[in-house]
């Protein structure tokens, strides 16, 4: 979500270019394994398949932290925690609950479409403050709960109807009932005043919520 200047109680839109090249960073894992949701696969997933996405996200990862310098924003300092946090969180839900993969693409749909709109819409917007932090945007924390909201139920719901699935696929709805707190409790973590990175915050978050919704369900 946008940063602002301290005592700043509104947010001037803007998005450069240094800034744009970080949502597209942020979306574009998502956007690679989004065929799964449509291609038949192993319930719980094949040890081939896990070797594929492990091996998948560690170059993907790889790259985004060598060349983080072209998306680091001023005086930031924690490469490591941005690429780790995002990358770790998503694939540790994997690997832990293969059996439950709508999990892990609904972490990964958080991470990359929630966090990555909340700071697209918090600068290209601008707006009020949030009570909790002003530093950050009440249209990034919209962003993050509409674009966020959406895409998480719509991956989320589309795993679920995997021909190989062990259990029976949800509705639309019960899907949207499932994720939409999971998405609420995200957004108040990566809006939170934290030293700790956010990728970290939020992925945390994500998992912890969407695999307790989940077996609930």
């Amino acid at each position: 979500m946008q940063t602002l200047e301290p005592g700043r109680d509104s947010a001037a839109p803007g998005l450069s270019r240094r800034e744009l090249r970080r949502r597209i960073w942020h979306v574009t894992p998502a956007l690679l394994v989004l065929p799964l949701n449509f291609v038949p696969h192993a319930d719980p997933l094949s040890p081939t398949l896990l070797l594929i996405i492990l091996v998948a996200a560690a170059v993907s990862a790889g790259l985004i932290f060598v060349r983080f310098r072209r998306i680091q924003r001023d005086a930031e300092d924690g490469r490591l925690a941005a690429v780790a946090g995002y990358a770790g969180s998503v694939l540790c839900t994997v690997l832990l609950c293969p059996d439950r993969l709508e999990v892990g693409l609904g972490v990964l749909a958080i991470l990359a479409f929630g966090d990555g709109s909340a700071t697209a819409c918090g600068k290209l917007f601008g707006g009020p403050v949030l009570p909790w932090n002003n530093s950050k945007s009440v249209s990034g924390l919209g962003g993050f709960l509409v674009i966020g909201g959406c895409t998480t139920c719509l991956m989320y719901w589309a795993e679920t109807w995997n021909p190989e699935a062990q259990e029976a696929p949800v509705s639309l709805g019960a899907a949207f009932l499932l994720t939409f707190p999971a998405v609420v409790l995200s957004s108040l973590a990566e809006s939170w005043n934290s030293r700790i990175n956010d990728n970290i915050r939020v992925g945390a978050v994500a998992a912890v919520s969407l695999l307790t919704l989940s077996i609930l369900r």
